[in-house]
């Protein structure tokens, strides 16, 4: 095919008497873009440790890939990256050191030379000294498996190798269960065909919910068998389309329809886990409006990222697989629910969050793992791969199409409005938010020690607020004291304090106290609480009354 083709181009230019030198000119820039997708680029480097010793088999990788090496006896490692990596995290990691990370450009055409010195990891080492198992162990261990892994079916084929360099704490007033390790964690997926080493910073879980952080190689170990490889592959495959990265892919790409996805966005957030509900009856009341991928997403070509961004929740249901125990009546599918507390998050062209703390995730895909989990070089399907970007935002309740460029992305998708709250009690984010038509009844100062302890501690401190712990349950319950009388009236009465975050208004324990526990002290600039009476401002929903906190830029 090629050499007809060939033929056809080379007659066509001898027609108008060019020559043969000007012909293999326009065939190598008409080749140019197809070689230009497959350029490379180089990293190279040292790595020394502590007393500026050279240190061999140091494990050197881009995060969350399958791009890496080690050094060598003298301590230097070479890597070569694929061009549409642009912008990477460079990791030097190696037993009982701290890991050491550069971020780096891409170079075209020059190698990128970086040199790591790695500093003891002292606090690891007396941590591994702590006796591991205590009669809570067995239970600590499950909690932690389920965090680190999911619930996936493929969880059951993986293996921590290991184990011993893990040692678990617990709370027992929380409930909370917290992990270190003296070294990465390897992981080995017999069911996608790789072997994971997760460099810990952070793990911690209820058994509900997990925050856990840290850097990421993938190695593939696919099964020589070529049966039992085709299983691992079709499995990534099955990993990848049922993922929130895929959705994120699919949603940059503007083929939703085609993934089998449908969104919703959800100006309240109702209870409804106690029963069942139609989703018709929550569309027909319009407090779930389907929205497009090009209402909540768009790319910015400044930083390179996409953005998605909405000032409500926003369910989404994957249509494709089926769900028996939806709480929807009507609508029996697999779904999740997203909150963007920062009003946005950004991501990569092949679905990795830039920045995982703007966004909090429940239900199903709450529940994913390292089970589930696959590198950034995991090659996409090529009709999502080869899409290109959309250059601008189409802005919900705007009208128009604006640059990117010209953006606020703090607050997307919205006018200057003139009034403080709009027919649903919702504050709006325009510019009457700090004109002082709603004052605080307390302010809590923060202080660098409320550091060390969670959202919740902090909260007791203030007067008339009862925040609680059920272990039975593994959840928390904030309201103001003087409201117990409605509670006592009834007990499925939720009186849970309402919730002012960054200028959006959240009701309701199912949103606000998720909500709180996917915050840290360290991300709170100010916090102030209005009782009951006073928060009359803000409606019905406000009856509990109402915190109100910002969280640094």
């Amino acid at each position: 095919m090629f050499d007809n083709g060939f033929y056809r181009i080379a007659r066509a230019w001898s027609v108008t008497g060019l020559s043969w030198g000007w012909l293999c000119l326009l065939l190598l820039s008409l080749c140019a873009p197809c070689r230009s997708q497959d350029q490379t680029w180089h990293i190279a480097g040292t790595v020394y440790g502590e007393n500026s010793q050279r240190l061999p088999s140091v494990a050197v990788y881009i995060n969350n890939t399958s791009i890496g090496t080690a050094t060598d006896k003298a301590g230097n490692f070479q890597l070569t990256v694929p061009a549409r990596h642009q912008k990477v995290e460079l990791v030097a990691s190696f037993v009982g050191y701290k890991p050491e990370v550069k971020q780096l450009q891409a170079t075209p055409g020059r190698t990128a030379n970086v040199v790591f010195k790695l500093d003891l990891n002292n606090v690891i080492r007396e941590v591994v000294v702590i006796g591991k198992r205590d009669r809570h162990w067995n239970r600590k261990w499950r909690i932690f498996l389920n965090g680190l892994l999911g619930d996936s079916p493929f969880a059951r084929q993986c293996k921590i190798m290991n184990p011993e360099s893990i040692t678990l704490g617990l709370d027992e007033a929380s409930g909370r269960v917290t992990a270190t390790s003296s070294e990465p964690v390897v992981i080995d997926n017999s069911a996608l065909g790789y072997r994971v080493r997760f460099h810990m910073s952070r793990f911690e879980s209820n058994g509900k919910k997990t925050f856990l952080s840290g850097y990421k190689f993938f190695e593939s170990l696919l099964a020589e068998d070529p049966d039992k490889q085709k299983k691992q592959l079709r499995n990534r495959e099955t990993a990848f389309k049922d993922s929130f990265r895929n959705f994120l892919v699919s949603l940059s790409r503007k083929n939703l329809e085609a993934a089998g996805i449908e969104i919703f966005s959800m100006k309240t957030t109702r209870e409804f886990y106690l029963t069942k509900i139609p989703l018709e009856r929550e569309v027909t009341s319009g407090n779930f409006t389907p929205v497009t991928a090009d209402s909540i997403c768009f790319f910015d070509q400044n930083k390179g990222y996409f953005v998605l961004h909405s000032r409500y929740p926003v369910l989404v249901f994957q249509r494709r697989l089926y769900n028996s125990a939806s709480v929807f009546s009507d609508y029996p599918f697999k779904y999740s629910q997203i909150v963007l507390p920062n009003f946005s998050c950004t991501f990569t062209e092949n679905g990795w969050l830039v920045a995982p703390n703007g966004i909090t995730i429940h239900d199903t895909w709450a529940r994913e793992g390292f089970a589930d989990m696959l590198p950034i070089d995991y090659p996409l399907p090529k009709d999502q791969d080869e899409a290109p970007p959309t250059p601008v935002a189409l802005l919900p309740n705007a009208g128009q199409v604006k640059e990117t460029a010209t953006m606020d992305l703090k607050l997307p998708a919205v006018e200057a409005q003139q009034t403080l709250l709009d027919k649903e009690g919702l504050l709006q984010t325009g510019d009457k938010a700090g004109d002082g038509l709603v004052r605080p009844d307390y302010v809590l100062p923060v202080s660098e020690s409320d550091n060390s302890g969670t959202v919740f501690d902090l909260l007791k401190k203030i007067p008339g607020l009862r925040v609680t712990y059920d272990a039975a349950s593994n959840t928390h319950t904030v309201h103001f004291i003087e409201n117990n009388t409605n509670l006592n009236a009834n007990a499925s009465f939720d009186n849970t304090v309402a919730l002012l975050l960054d200028k959006v208004f959240y009701s309701g324990a199912d949103t606000v106290i998720p909500i709180l526990n996917s915050l840290t002290v360290r991300d709170i600039k100010s916090v102030s609480a209005i009782r009951y009476g006073s928060s009359a401002a803000f409606g019905a929903r406000g009856g509990n009354g109402v915190l109100v906190i910002n969280t640094h830029p």
